[in-house]
């Protein structure tokens, strides 16, 4: 599991012999509700890439690729709106994540891809996001919420315990 720097922990679980996988709650929660909903999303659609077969690998792979385009596109126009300080930064580290996508994408549509390498893609951005929106997400969050709100995002988390922990039994 991933420590969050608010105390919390990603939701973020090691599978014996398959490595991370990236499982939606309210541990991801960030406080605004569009960069929220795209997170889910891209949960949603890295699980679906993980999960592929030789019949479905590219049309997962270019499920992805619209996700973050779409995705990457929502926080670009939060950032120029409220003049994001670290816009630059994390508007390079979308481009890097989306250029591997969309050259993985276009081998796929040419040649085709293994499943293997569309799966090892899947795992590169699952192990990648946990730590982007813990920091970059994170702190584009609170900026927003400080310049339209006049303050920090307040995040509810439903079945946590105080520690970040979730509480056992509790619904998911």
């Amino acid at each position: 599991m991933t420590v969050r720097n608010d105390g919390s922990q990603a939701a973020q679980e090691t599978t014996a012999g398959e490595g991370t996988t990236l499982i939606w709650s309210d541990a991801l929660l960030l406080g605004h509700a569009p960069i929220d909903a795209a997170h889910e999303e891209f949960v949603e659609v890295v699980t679906a890439l993980s999960q592929c077969t030789e019949s479905t690998s590219l049309e997962s792979l270019q499920a992805v690729e619209r996700h973050l385009l779409s995705h990457f596109e929502l926080e670009r126009q939060w950032m120029e709106k409220t003049a994001f300080p670290a816009a630059e930064c994390h508007i390079d580290e979308h481009q890097r994540v989306l250029d591997t996508v969309q050259h993985m994408t276009a081998l796929a549509a040419q040649d085709g891809v293994p499943v293997a390498e569309m799966k090892r893609l899947a795992q590169a951005l699952i192990d990648w996001f946990p730590g982007h929106a813990d920091y970059l997400d994170s702190a584009l969050s609170a900026w927003i919420n400080k310049k339209t709100h006049g303050g920090a995002p307040v995040v509810l988390r439903r079945d946590m315990t105080l520690d970040g922990s979730r509480i056992p039994g509790a619904n998911t």
